[in-house]
């Protein structure tokens, strides 16, 4: 039997064991992916504390909401990839943090893109793209990002300035120097700077944490405000953002060949070997850490 960082119950970074399940089966329009390296997000380490319990988890989840390996089974249905294609995928059922995963939405891994970009790219591209799409920003428009140097941030930014709006981007001390870079007008959190900006369009929060008060005054409402993981959502009466097949269709593919040919940049990363899953969440939670961490298997 293979093994997967199995999530015993909601709680501390403790309760992921690595453990040997049952190999997974690709179905009807699916394929199985040996996994050579998987993505952490900030709803992995949500899900994993018992924040976001709207998101049923079966028993000894396996979380993981991205992978990149080398497709190892199809199931039926499956035309155009075969059994030793490499691709990357996004796992909305989750299952990334495991020697073997299936995958419904995937793209085959161009050669310039190396595994690790490879893992970190799809549920960031993928939140990226689809709450800007829920949001429905557009050239000429002023957009507030919560988390600018966050994943999801980084991506956002760049994408929603291709297309001709004028990002603010909510950071910290340390990724102001990249806000500008990435095009946008960076904003420290704190003493009152956000609520002083004024109104704005819209705003992204890729937070997740403490900054709904302030986006609601600054975008007139919470009809144009949009969070990825704050549980306090719905008091606000903001939208959480979940991920659905149909929330950004085509993101991976778009944003693959972006990130092939240098047009995209991601965070700064680091790895570590999947068996340490809990002390990579344990790090993140800590604050201490400026990087992603993309889980990687030999």
């Amino acid at each position: 039997m293979p093994n997967a960082v199995v999530m015993t119950r909601y709680g501390p970074p403790e309760v992921l064991k690595w453990a040997r399940v049952p190999r997974p089966e690709p179905g009807e329009g699916q394929i199985r992916i040996k996994v050579k390296a998987a993505g952490i997000s900030p709803t992995d380490l949500a899900l994993r504390a018992g924040y976001l319990k709207a998101i049923s988890l079966p028993p000894d989840a396996v979380l993981g909401f991205e992978a990149a390996g080398t497709v190892d089974a199809v199931g039926p249905g499956v035309s155009g990839t075969a059994v030793g294609d490499d691709v990357t995928a996004l796992l909305f059922s989750l299952g990334g943090y495991a020697e073997y995963a299936v995958a419904s939405i995937w793209t085959a891994k161009p050669g310039a893109v190396s595994w690790i970009d490879a893992a970190a790219l799809p549920s960031s591209a993928e939140a990226a793209a689809g709450v800007l799409r829920q949001l429905d920003v557009a050239s000429g428009e002023t957009l507030l990002l919560f988390g600018g140097g966050g994943s999801v941030g980084i991506i956002a930014t760049q994408l929603a300035i291709v297309r001709g709006v004028t990002v603010i981007s909510v950071v910290g001390e340390h990724d102001e120097p990249l806000a500008r870079e990435l095009g946008a007008t960076p904003v420290r959190y704190g003493a009152g700077r956000v609520r002083a900006l004024g109104a704005v369009d819209a705003v992204f929060d890729a937070a997740g944490h403490g900054v709904l008060a302030d986006a609601v005054a600054l975008a007139g409402g919470p009809k144009r405000v949009i969070t990825l993981s704050d549980p306090a959502a719905a008091d606000f009466g903001v939208t959480l953002s979940e991920p659905t097949p149909d929330r950004a269709p085509g993101a991976l593919d778009e944003t693959i060949a972006l990130l092939a040919d240098g047009r995209l940049r991601l965070r700064a990363h680091k790895t570590m070997p999947m068996q340490q899953a809990a002390e990579a969440h344990r790090q993140l939670e800590s604050g201490r850490v400026h990087e992603r961490i993309i889980l990687t298997l030999d």
